[in-house]
């Protein structure tokens, strides 16, 4: 019997999200300061699709910023995302486990910390697939570094 390759690909990634899910859902509740809800995690048939659609848009434009403290970072996004749903895409966790989908006037948190979370960024993409943010976290000798961009598609 013949397995159709995404089918088999998309069911390895689902075996592997079981080992990662209670670390991923311990993330989004950090970020989101709320309870994990598992109804908001999105297959990961339909993650695929939210990027494959995004991947179709044109860019019209992009600003960069970059911040040495996670808060200046998380405050940049979250201020871009005021009042709308949003799909979050944490580090490669995602695409074992799902996108989450935070509901209009969610936001995140603050005080979200990269490095007790094991995490090095941070995804949202509108679910108009209008904006995408991200927060990408590295350190560099001893120096925090949070990239924060901002791009928007048509």
């Amino acid at each position: 019997m013949n397995i159709d390759p995404y089918k088999r690909e998309v069911l390895y990634r689902k075996a592997q999200g079981k080992k990662l899910l209670s670390h991923y859902q311990e993330k989004l509740a950090s970020l989101v300061a709320l309870p994990f809800d598992g109804s908001l995690l999105l297959s990961l048939p339909e993650t695929d699709s939210v990027i494959a659609a995004l991947m179709t848009k044109r860019e019209i434009s992009c600003v960069r910023k970059e911040y040495s403290l996670s808060t200046e970072a998380i405050n940049f996004s979250s201020s871009a995302i005021e009042n709308r749903k949003y799909y979050l895409f944490i580090d490669e966790d995602w695409k074992y486990c799902g996108a989450y989908m935070l509901a209009s006037g969610a936001s995140l948190c603050a005080s979200f910390d990269f490095d007790k979370s094991k995490s090095d960024e941070i995804r949202l993409i509108d679910a108009e697939l209008s904006m995408q943010i991200s927060v990408d976290y590295s350190e560099i000798c001893g120096e925090k570094i949070f990239e924060c961009c901002i791009k928007k598609y048509e």
